[in-house]
């Protein structure tokens, strides 16, 4: 009989082991930045509830302050201006009404060279007393830059003038009519300004202003109110 051989029972051992997953790295960044996200989350709350919206309201408060201070300075120092042009300008402006009276008013009386020189002198520099313009709020703006546009329209009815008197009749007769005209539309602007000043002088706690410039009653300037000065 030939010889069989036996398969042998594999003898008990340990299990193989498995080969160990490699850690996460996504993981851990994850939590890493959750982590850093809520720690900067509680930051911004604990920030807003010492710091938020009453510091942000104290600070509105603040600059809106300290505006209206800059404001009511702003409306003292563009009324003494006003007050200082009336004057320096009273003179030239009844001198041009003579030169230029309004229609069916009075005949005109042509000025010489030499005064209307005189003029030019004063609106000049009154002209550059306009030229710095400091920061202010809206209201004072607008009183300053029509009282800057109404005293450089002077400037140019005073270069009419100019012309005028140096210019053959019939022309100069026209020419003085048009100075005329000039300077009616810079009494019109000035009235406007004057009227806004007024405005914001009361709102600045300063009361009624008017430093209207003279113009007569038919320019079509508007006129001053009854208000008593510094009332209001």
């Amino acid at each position: 009989m030939g010889r069989t051989t036996s398969v042998g029972r594999a003898r008990p051992g340990k299990p193989a082991r498995r080969p160990e997953a490699p850690r996460s790295l996504w993981g851990s960044a994850t939590a890493l930045v959750t982590t850093f996200a809520l720690g900067f989350a509680v930051a911004f709350v604990s920030g807003s509830w010492t710091s938020g919206p009453d510091a942000t309201e104290r600070r509105i408060a603040e600059l809106k302050e300290a505006e209206a201070r800059r404001d009511i300075d702003q409306v003292g120092t563009l009324i003494e201006l006003a007050k200082g042009g009336r004057e320096r300008l009273t003179p030239v402006l009844e001198a041009m009404a003579k030169a230029s009276p309004l229609p069916d008013t009075a005949p005109p009386t042509a000025p010489t060279i030499d005064e209307v020189r005189g003029w030019r002198e004063v609106v000049s520099a009154e002209t550059q007393r306009y030229v710095d313009t400091p920061s202010a709020g809206n209201g004072v703006n607008v009183a300053r830059t029509g009282m800057r546009t109404a005293v450089q329209q002077l400037a140019a009815a005073v270069d009419g003038f100019a012309t005028a008197v140096t210019a053959p009749e019939p022309l100069a007769r026209d020419l003085l009519t048009l100075a005329g005209a000039q300077r009616t539309l810079a009494l019109r602007t000035w009235s406007v300004a004057a009227l806004q000043l007024d405005v914001i002088s009361v709102d600045a706690g300063k009361g009624h202003v008017h430093v209207y410039l003279p113009s007569g009653p038919d320019s079509g300037t508007i006129p001053a109110d009854t208000a008593p000065e510094g009332s209001g």
